[in-house]
């Protein structure tokens, strides 16, 4: 198990001291996520506002990730018959 650090991650304007195990690698792909869900945002909106929107942009690409993933899972146990 990794050592749980503290980091800073910004997110809009703000930034947050969050702890973490994650590796560096990881933590910034997760990051990088972030980043880009909040991204397509207006910067003109609050930090509030920001956060939810950027939470329901990463839930709506958790859907469509999971939508795409049960529809190769279908396909895969097509083949398999």
């Amino acid at each position: 198990m990794a050592d749980r650090r503290e980091v800073r991650i910004q997110i809009g304007k703000r930034n947050y001291l969050v702890q973490t195990e994650l590796d560096n690698e990881t933590l910034k792909r997760v990051v990088d996520i972030v980043k880009e869900a909040g991204g397509a945002i207006n910067g003109n909106v609050d930090q509030d506002n920001l956060l939810m929107f950027t939470c329901l942009q990463l839930a709506y690409n958790l859907e469509k990730t999971s939508e795409l993933l049960e529809f190769f899972n279908r396909r895969f146990d097509d083949l398999k018959l």
